[in-house]
């Protein structure tokens, strides 16, 4: 008896370890994980920033500053105008899609001017410029002077530029102060300065006096491609006017 007892235990330990022993040896499938997508960048006005401008021979010639808040400031001349266009991109699905306000200069006409653009990043911008049911194709190439930080003496020296009936003579200090006069009798005060993102394009308030009226103006200003003038874009305080500058050296 107690034989065929301690054989029944020895039964029941084998079976016991042959159970584990299959246990141990079985395959579990674990599911294949799903890679996780990587995000797509969040598209921004950023990308749009740069001075840009059209290729030679352009029906219209544009010259444009982007800034990295989507604020636009442009210079659009054809055959029958010159106009300055300031207003503003922001992100519209994959692309951008802005207002502007329209000065044709040497007249009091304004327009609200509507915009689209895509673009690739420090190469092209492409878009439209729509204003009076008009619609107008750009297409503009970037700028690489704009990646070259300007410093506010790289504006300093005398200058001068037809603006109106009259000529400007303006001096730039080292510091971005600017003075000067204009031959109808006006004066100028004002200051240059560096914009946060640190490249060639500034900031330009100036304030001008003419017959005891003052006009506050602002806008941006750059240095040209030869580095031997500077453009100035401007608006007046309640934008019902602008004005292009172009200012060569010599007093």
């Amino acid at each position: 008896m107690k034989t065929l007892l301690r054989l029944s235990v020895i039964a029941l330990s084998v079976g016991v370890a042959v159970s584990l022993a299959a246990c141990s040896g079985s395959s579990v499938s674990e599911p294949t994980p799903t890679p996780t997508p990587t995000p797509t960048p969040a598209l921004s006005t950023s990308a749009l920033q740069g001075i840009w401008r059209s290729p030679a021979g352009s029906a219209s010639t544009v010259s444009a500053v982007v800034l990295p808040d989507g604020k636009v400031w442009a210079l659009m001349s054809n055959a029958s105008s010159t106009r300055v266009l300031k207003g503003a991109f922001e992100v519209q699905g994959t692309n951008f899609a802005g207002t502007a306000k329209s000065f044709t200069l040497g007249t009091s006409t304004t327009t609200t001017t509507q915009l689209t653009a895509s673009v690739v990043q420090k190469t092209s911008l492409a878009g439209t410029v729509v204003s009076a049911g008009l619609s107008e194709p750009i297409g503009l190439a970037y700028q690489t002077r704009y990646d070259t930080a300007a410093t506010l003496a790289d504006f300093a020296g005398a200058w001068t530029a037809t603006l109106g009936p009259g000529t400007v003579r303006w001096t730039l200090s080292a510091t971005g102060a600017i003075t000067g006069t204009r031959t109808t009798g006006c004066t100028y005060s004002g200051q240059l300065s560096v914009r946060p993102e640190q490249k060639a394009v500034v900031m330009a308030a100036v304030t001008e006096t003419c017959a005891g009226a003052t006009t506050q103006l602002s806008g941006v200003a750059a240095k040209t491609e030869d580095k031997l003038g500077i453009t100035m874009l401007l608006t007046n305080g309640d934008e019902s006017a602008a004005v292009a500058i172009s200012l060569v050296q010599g007093g």
